[in-house]
């Protein structure tokens, strides 16, 4: 005999009006069971008799109660029970009202749809979170679909390359960690002025009072050992060499120096070893002088006077002097004035005369007096600002490749240009004033 239920229709809590609602089964003996009296029964046939009622001894809030349990068991027993069931009452010419109960699935025969278990957010890995290619989705009858997303397995592919290629590069780029905390060459930066002025006093000096022939085997070194540093703290497996060079200078770097090119330090020190290399002590020991100074102060009067546009030279003559300024030229020859006039006033000049036939060189007077040495002093910090003023900005860089083969990130510097210029500009400047036998700088310079 087969067993009645009473199917009832309630929403569950939560879902909207426009959705479908879940039907939950009441058996006719669970009825019984709670507490109510039923009456009828069903024939052998399966027939049910439509003019048989059933009495209950409850409201209609303890049947409202009745299906809230069930619906609470069905819940925690994680099963999903989809029923359908229709409840009419419609009254009968007697005014008597009759349920018309229809069986389609017993309690005991519920379907259950096996669905695999999504994992909760908490327990699962970030790496398997970011590497599951699956797609989670939600029909109308609240199954859970479960697809692969292939545009996101191909997503994370490429993601995870990057990720591997710069994990690969991690180490070769350890010096942007240190970039991203410096100062582009924009910033006035004073700390790196004054540290450009104090090596430059340093070498000079240097170069006035060690021998040449210690001073520059010396040098040499130093540069040779700042030029192999440069060619491998990009590489794989040097990255300590950032770390030392930041440790050492700190914010006296710029942001490009830690970011693809070589630091001023390699550029300085060859300037310093040509310029003493190729021109006599006393003469390279004043272009050194004109590096330190010439170079810092033309920058920062430059940086100042930015606003004046009619002394920017924004293009320059075929990249010449190009986002240069003229007031900063005039700033840096000026700037040096004072150092030049009291070095030169404390120096020695020596000139040729003869001595019972013979020819010799001695001290004597300056020539030309106190003005020759005044104008010899403004053409010199006018021959260091000017080369100052040629060097473009950004600076011209060699091309990264030639005929194929990688090249160093070298750049025209005007650490390089300066001293060997102003160098050149010295001795003809001494020519011109007939100091043709010799100027030889006191020992302590200006004093």
């Amino acid at each position: 005999m087969q067993t009645s239920s009473v199917k009832a229709f309630m929403r569950r809590p939560g879902r909207s009006s426009a959705r479908r609602g879940n039907y939950y089964n009441l058996s006719v003996p669970s009825l019984a069971s709670r507490g109510f009296s039923v009456s009828g029964g069903a024939s052998a046939e399966g027939d049910v008799d439509t003019n048989e009622e059933i009495e209950t001894t409850s409201t209609e809030s303890d049947v409202t109660t009745i299906v809230q349990d069930n619906m609470s068991n069905s819940v925690d027993e994680d099963e999903t029970v989809r029923d359908s069931a229709t409840e009419t009452l419609s009254p009968t010419e007697d005014n008597e009202t009759e349920v018309e109960v229809e069986t389609k699935v017993n309690v005991e025969e519920k379907e259950k749809v096996e669905v695999d278990p999504v994992p909760d957010v908490e327990d699962v890995e970030p790496a398997a979170m970011a590497t599951a290619p699956i797609r989670i989705s939600t029909t109308e009858s609240g199954a859970v679909v479960v697809a692969e997303d292939k545009n996101l397995e191909a997503k994370l592919t490429r993601k995870e390359k990057r990720l591997e290629k710069k994990k690969r590069r991690g180490e070769l780029k350890s010096h942007q960690k240190y970039a991203k905390k410096l100062k582009s060459r924009n910033n006035l930066n004073l700390n790196r002025k004054l540290m450009h002025a104090g090596c430059g006093f340093f070498f000079g000096g240097l170069n006035h009072i060690v021998p040449k022939h210690i001073f520059m085997p010396c040098m040499t070194v130093l540069t040779t050992g700042s030029l192999i540093m440069e060619l491998l703290r990009y590489r794989k497996g040097f990255g300590w060499m950032n770390d030392i060079l930041h440790f050492c200078f700190g914010s006296c770097l710029r942001k490009s120096e830690m970011d693809g090119r070589f630091t001023g330090n390699v550029y300085y020190f060859m300037g310093v070893v040509i310029t003493a290399a190729l021109f006599p002590r006393d003469v390279a020991s004043m272009a050194i002088f004109q590096l330190a100074l010439a170079d810092p102060s033309a920058s920062y009067f430059g940086r100042q006077t930015r606003h004046v546009y009619w002394s920017r030279i924004e293009n320059g003559f075929f990249g010449v002097g190009r986002n240069k300024g003229l007031l900063g030229f005039l700033g840096g020859a000026l700037f040096c004035f004072p150092f030049n006039f009291l070095a030169l006033s404390k120096a020695t000049y020596f000139g040729k005369t003869t001595v019972d036939g013979i020819s010799k060189v001695v001290p004597v007077a300056v020539p030309g007096g106190r003005q020759a040495i005044a104008i010899a002093s403004i053409a010199l910090g006018l021959a260091g600002a000017f080369a100052d003023l040629c060097v473009p900005t950004p600076a011209i860089t060699m091309p990264k490749k030639i005929c194929g083969v990688g090249m160093p990130p070298f750049h025209v510097d005007d650490n390089i240009v300066v001293p060997i210029f102003s160098a050149f500009a010295c001795t003809k400047i001494f020519a011109s004033l007939g100091w043709t036998s010799g100027v030889e700088l006191s020992k302590l310079i200006v004093f």
